[in-house]
C-alpha cells in the first residue's frame, strides 16, 4: 500500500471510529480525545497502521512513496515526521468525525468515509505505472531493471492489507460492542 493510501486509511478509520462510538461521544461531556472510543482508535493507529507503514517504508520504500523521492536520501528525522503526520492525520479524522457525530451530523461522516475511500483508491487510477512495477528509485527513473508487481511486495501487501482489514473490522465491532455494555 502506498503512503497516500495508508494516510487516507488512518483518516477514514478515525472518522469510522467516531461514528461507531457515536453513542459515547454524544453522551459524555469530556473532550472526544479523552473517550474510550478514541483510546481504542489510538491503539489501532499505533499498533497496526503505523507498523504497516513502517514495514512498507523499510522494505519497499521507493514503491511506497510512488518513486517520487529516493528513500535512501530521506533523513530519518523526516521519515519520522512523516509517520507522526500520518498519526496526526488519523487523529484529525477522528476529531472531525466526533464533531459531526456530536452535532447530530452522522450522515456527514458517512459521506466523508465515501470520499476518503474514493480518494484512497484513486491512486490506482492516477499512478498505475508506478504501482505496477517494483524496483528502486534509480531503476524507475532510468527505466531499467524493473520487475512487474508481485513477489515479496505482493505477499507483503496481501498480508498487511489482510491484517489491516481484520484490525479495522475488530476495532469497529469492539467499539460498538463496548458501548452496548
Amino acid at each position: 500500500m502506498p503512503f497516500t493510501t495508508l494516510l487516507l486509511l488512518a483518516f477514514g478509520m478515525g472518522a469510522a471510529s467516531a461514528l461507531a462510538g457515536a453513542h459515547e461521544l454524544r453522551l459524555t461531556p469530556r473532550h472526544a480525545l479523552f473517550s474510550s472510543t478514541f483510546a481504542a482508535f489510538a491503539a489501532f493507529l499505533l499498533l497496526l497502521v503505523l507498523p504497516v507503514s513502517i514495514y512498507f517504508y523499510v522494505f519497499h520504500g521507493d514503491w511506497f512513496l510512488l518513486y517520487l523521492v529516493d528513500v535512501r536520501r530521506i533523513p530519518s528525522a523526516l521519515a519520522l515526521f512523516g509517520f507522526v503526520f500520518e498519526a496526526a492525520f488519523g487523529v484529525l479524522g477522528f476529531a472531525i468525525g466526533a464533531s459531526c457525530v456530536r452535532n447530530q451530523r452522522s450522515s456527514w461522516v458517512a459521506y466523508l468515509l465515501l470520499a476518503v475511500g474514493v480518494l484512497a483508491l484513486a491512486v490506482v487510477f492516477i499512478a498505475p505505472e508506478r504501482l505496477l512495477v517494483v524496483g528502486n528509485y534509480k531503476q524507475y527513473r532510468g527505466g531499467f531493471g524493473l520487475v512487474k508487481y508481485g513477489g515479496a511486495l505482493l505477499k507483503g501487501g496481501l498480508l498487511m492489507g489482510g491484517i489491516l482489514v481484520l484490525g479495522a473490522t475488530f476495532l469497529v465491532l469492539r467499539i460498538r460492542q463496548g458501548l452496548a455494555r
